[in-house]
């Protein structure tokens, strides 16, 4: 079993140093959401080497996660996502330190739950705990990487530090410097539903814009999406652990825009006003 293990990360060589590796192996990664987008986020950072790995997922998986959540299977319905993530990621590479939390990240919890990290990846589909995480993150002065999944064929992806503009504000969230009251926190889930209707003009059917705003329906993600942004995420935080001058991170407020449906699926940009429209995105 040892050599099969050292034999895990033998093709890394070539693309990483051995110190590069050993850099990777050191380093810490929490994961807040093992869902669609965290699923294969928490995969592709242990194929990559990452040698500690913080799974928190308060959820279990049912029948509707299965069109897109790699960590999910028929088996798995019922099951916690945070228990199964730990399974899997066991299995891709028996050497690595893996801590499971079935918990809801909360103001309350959030410096327990980034303890030690080298970075946090928001995987959440909840707006106020990203809120939440995203300004724990910044004050711990931990890099964070943000995503978005929208119906029918978009999402983005990009990293937060010390150093860079507040969450809220590059995302012109009406919570900056508020206290997230039960208003607040009506405001800010408010967003998604507008990003549903802006939606409808990318592509996404009307009838289910308006059956998720009246809370009928869930959010539309497909397998594709979810899966493309949650393999840029990861590969934010390889950046930011690697730290190597040709490889900088897309530090916030530039983002990496995806959308499937055009020729240039995938493309950094930058906004002239130094923000983003979440509703938009």
């Amino acid at each position: 079993m040892k050599e099969t293990v050292n034999d895990i990360f033998k093709r890394n060589y070539g693309v990483f140093t051995h110190e590069e590796q050993q850099q990777l192996k050191q380093a810490k990664v929490t994961v807040v959401g093992a869902g669609g987008v965290g699923g294969v986020t928490l995969i592709s950072l242990a194929r990559m080497g990452i040698g500690t790995i913080h799974v928190v997922d308060m959820d279990h998986f049912d029948y509707s996660n299965l069109n897109r959540q790699m960590l999910s299977g028929i088996s798995r319905v019922g099951k916690p996502k945070a228990e199964c993530a730990y399974e899997t990621l066991k299995d891709i590479n028996p050497s690595l330190n893996i801590e499971v939390s079935v918990e809801r990240f909360t103001q309350e919890n959030a410096s327990a739950l980034m303890a030690g990290a080298d970075v946090v990846i928001d995987a959440t589909d909840n707006l106020v705990s990203r809120v939440i995480i995203h300004r724990a993150a910044q004050t711990a002065k931990i890099p964070s990487v943000w995503i978005a999944v929208t119906p029918p064929f978009r999402g983005g992806v990009m990293t937060f530090s010390d150093k860079t503009p507040p969450y809220e504000l590059v995302l012109q969230h009406p919570s900056y410097n508020k206290q997230l009251t039960e208003d607040v926190c009506a405001e800010i889930n408010a967003i998604k539903n507008r990003r549903a209707q802006h939606a409808t003009t990318f592509g996404a059917l009307p009838d289910w814009a308006d059956d998720f705003v009246n809370g009928q329906q869930p959010w539309a993600v497909i397998a594709p999406i979810a899966n493309i942004v949650g393999i840029l995420a990861s590969y934010e935080a390889l950046k930011v652990i690697l730290n190597r001058s040709d490889l900088a991170p897309i530090w916030a407020p530039q983002l990496v825009l995806v959308n499937l449906a055009t020729p240039d699926m995938v493309k950094v940009v930058t906004s002239a006003e130094g923000s983003w429209d979440n509703g938009c995105l």
